[in-house]
């Protein structure tokens, strides 16, 4: 469908060297959308269709580089495998009210689709008993010793470890859109498309945070970040021994990314 002349939309690049343009309208459950917060507790979501435009909506990645989107009480269940030490993995939550999952070094994290949050695992700074309460969240992320969490209202919450002021460190304010756990620092992607950074910053991975407003995405690996514009292509910083920085591929037909401790990836086309 053709957008009115003169209407107010946003843009995504379409791996062509155009751009797909959205209108801002509702888009239908279980639908691939883009979600903004709308500052006041809930989302703009971005598409066609049924619920109403602004409504507050549940959301989980869709492994495209989008989102699903959902009504009701669906949500879906865990299950976890490998390392077992601290019960990473026999302490997994039971249950079928999960929309999102998050990992740490040696904890779990799952954000519930009530908005409230359950961690397991590695509780030696925090991690699990510092976990926070309330039915207010919208995204979750872990770094090694720290967790984070996103609120309805566009603000953020750290616990966990805080020897490198990530916990203490944590940005104010209530306009941040996505959030990452590194190592030992984390970052978020605030509304107006800017990236800040905060905790352990040996390589960089605080003071060399780009600037700018045009990023669309971020990901975070041991003592590296890297973050998708909205033209497509890829900026790293941090850690660069093995290429972290330096291998960061060229182009402007990116979708998504996706960091490891000391290597990333993304998706292209």
């Amino acid at each position: 469908m053709a957008l009115e002349a003169g209407k107010k939309c946003l843009c995504i690049p379409d791996g062509r060297g155009g751009y797909t343009a959205y209108e801002i309208s509702a888009p239908k459950v279980g639908e691939k959308c883009i979600l903004l917060p709308d500052g006041k507790g809930g989302y703009i979501a971005v598409g066609t269709g049924k619920p109403s435009v602004g409504d507050k909506v549940p959301v989980a990645p869709d492994g495209k580089g989008g989102y699903l989107t959902w009504y009701g009480p669906q949500g879906a269940q865990i299950v976890s495998w490998g390392y077992n030490h601290y019960g990473e993995v026999s302490d997994t939550p039971t249950g079928n009210d999960f929309a999102a999952i998050a990992g740490g070094g040696y904890h779990s994290l799952a954000l519930k689709t009530d908005g409230s949050i359950v961690s397991w695992g590695d509780d030696d700074d925090g991690q699990v008993s510092g976990t926070p309460t309330g039915n207010d969240f919208a995204a979750i992320a872990g770094g090694w010793f720290h967790s984070l969490a996103l609120k309805t209202d566009g603000s953020i919450v750290s616990w966990g470890d805080d020897y490198f002021g990530q916990v203490s460190g944590t940005p104010s304010g209530n306009d941040f859109a996505a959030i990452a756990g590194g190592g030992d620092h984390s970052l978020a992607l605030k509304t107006d498309g800017s990236i800040v950074s905060w905790g352990y910053d040996p390589y960089g991975e605080v003071s060399d945070t780009p600037t700018g407003n045009d990023f669309a995405a971020i990901a975070s690996g041991g003592y590296h970040s890297l973050a998708l514009k909205t033209d497509g292509s890829i900026v790293s910083w941090g850690r660069d021994d093995y290429g972290q920085v330096s291998g960061t591929p060229t182009g402007n037909d990116f979708a998504a990314i996706a960091s490891g401790r000391s290597h990333s990836l993304a998706l292209r086309g």
